[in-house]
């Protein structure tokens, strides 16, 4: 994939599809709750109180990856302040990494913080995602560590980790 790919609002056909590989896509590469995966699978539920975003390639259609964002003037986290956008479950195909999915879908969420007048992009991830924490690193996120909390699923204590980048 050369260009950029298109950024769109999900469609009824693309919940499960979307809804499937963002499970495996996280099953495959992090230890994470059952609880946790079936959440992110209610793509259609998700999509009915938030912006649930594809990544498609532009000649196939092919579906490369997800990202959800509130709608404008309200928001997903608790922590988030009103001049910040946040955005959760990033997502991106296994056969589509290292094309820069990821990057791309990021970029557009920076456009539409600027859009809506916000600051800053914002967003959690895991303490054991050390890629993405690269991934967001190297995009100029910076950390926010006294939003930074701990959660404890099935007997297992998680550090979550907060990262925001000014726009």
């Amino acid at each position: 994939m050369n260009d950029a790919p298109l950024i769109r609002r999900i469609t009824a056909e693309e919940y499960e599809p979307v809804g499937r590989f963002l499970r495996e896509a996280n099953e495959q590469d992090y230890d994470l709750p059952e609880s946790y995966l079936s959440q992110m699978q209610r793509t259609a539920e998700r999509d009915e109180t938030a912006a649930v975003m594809v990544a498609v390639d532009r000649d196939s259609g092919e579906l490369l990856g997800t990202i959800t964002l509130p709608f404008a003037g309200e928001r997903l986290q608790d922590d988030t302040d009103e001049d910040e956008l946040d955005i959760r479950l990033l997502g991106v195909a296994h056969a589509a990494r290292g094309k820069g999915v990821a990057r791309h879908m990021l970029a557009y969420c920076a456009e539409i913080a600027r859009e809506r007048g916000l600051r800053r992009v914002v967003l959690h991830t895991g303490s054991h995602m050390p890629g993405a924490q690269r991934l967001y690193e190297r995009l100029g996120y910076h950390r926010i560590p006294e939003r930074d909390f701990e959660i404890f699923e099935q007997g297992e204590r998680r550090f979550v980790i907060s990262y925001g980048l000014n726009v």
